[in-house]
């Protein structure tokens, strides 16, 4: 049996995921920085092996980040419209 969210609920849920989706941002964010620190002191004899693995998913996590905090934003604009409207 189906039971229809309360506005309470998907009041909670919204905030939730606001909330989560500024934290991905903020660690999209880090990783970015980490990655550009990553690429510009590291000398290229040392780009090799697991470091050159390491600064590659470093890339990669930051945009698969990047990715569910834009999914994300798109939960929330559909809680918002279940809602009746940004809040």
């Amino acid at each position: 049996m189906s039971k229809v969210p309360s506005t309470e609920h998907i009041e909670i849920a919204r905030s939730k995921t606001d909330q989560v989706q500024r934290d991905l941002e903020v660690a999209s964010a880090e990783l970015g920085l980490t990655h550009g620190a990553l690429e510009r002191q590291l000398p290229p004899e040392v780009k090799n092996g697991d470091v050159a693995w390491a600064i590659r998913q470093n890339k990669e996590l930051e945009q698969k980040v990047q990715q569910a905090a834009e999914e994300l934003e798109e939960v929330t604009e559909l809680l918002e419209q279940a809602q009746g409207g940004p809040r």
